[in-house]
């Protein structure tokens, strides 16, 4: 089975288990705070990808697993908001450069060779129009916990995300480096999540009362969520 094929099989499998209550959940406002921190105004600008279209964007969301984009649909749906739906994959995207204010992606390159990392990125940075910025997500290797529990879940073969790489912000840096993105700012944060890999990890930290927006947005070395954002000049 090709690289492709493996991600597409995995994400569609993953689609069945989303839930539109994850929207409301302490990790995802930590993720919508610190994209607008990064991107700024909302509000009128064209979005490649971005869950952002409550906030005045104008969302174009591409994916290659289709059950995926089915739930995405029904969830926009269910808001009454517009989003426009592409079933393509990152390394062969059917825009025109320059076509977007801002273009994101979360979760996405660490499921690839190093070599398709620089790719998807240099494929992404042209999308993005001058004055206009790119921002990507990946977990970080310094959430202690998470690559622990990572790795027991991959020796148990319980872990349902195929091939992932661990990522640094030294490695992030390095990739945006080899794309020709320049201007680049890369932090990490939430180091709240990594907990929730292990059993009742959400249980505990819901008795600790660490899931509060707070806690989940707060800039750390060790967060679960590396972010890094260029703005092309």
């Amino acid at each position: 089975m090709s690289e492709l094929a493996e991600i597409i099989k995995t994400w569609d499998k993953e689609a069945q288990n989303y839930s539109f209550e994850k929207y409301s959940q302490p990790d995802y406002l930590a993720n919508y705070y610190h994209l607008e921190k990064c991107f700024g105004n909302l509000n009128g600008k064209k979005i490649l990808e971005a869950f952002l279209a409550s906030r005045g964007g104008i969302l174009h969301l591409l994916d290659v697993s289709t059950k995926s984009l089915k739930f995405a649909k029904k969830y926009f749906d269910s808001k009454n908001l517009s989003v426009s739906i592409y079933n393509q994959n990152a390394f062969d995207m059917k825009f025109p450069d320059e076509s977007f204010d801002y273009v994101w992606n979360g979760g996405v390159i660490e499921h690839f060779s190093d070599m398709k990392k620089v790719l998807m990125i240099k494929k992404m940075w042209k999308l993005v129009k001058p004055g206009g910025k790119i921002l990507i997500t990946t977990p970080n290797l310094f959430d202690i916990p998470f690559i622990i529990a990572k790795k027991i879940l991959e020796l148990r073969r319980k872990w349902s995300f195929g091939l992932e790489d661990n990522m640094s912000v030294n490695k992030m840096k390095k990739l945006a480096e080899k794309a020709g993105v320049s201007n680049v700012h890369i932090y990490a944060y939430n180091p709240i999540v990594g907990f929730w890999f292990f059993p009742y990890g959400r249980e505990i930290t819901d008795i600790l009362k660490l899931n509060t927006l707070e806690k989940h947005k707060l800039k750390t070395p060790f967060g679960h969520v590396i972010c890094m954002y260029a703005e092309k000049k």
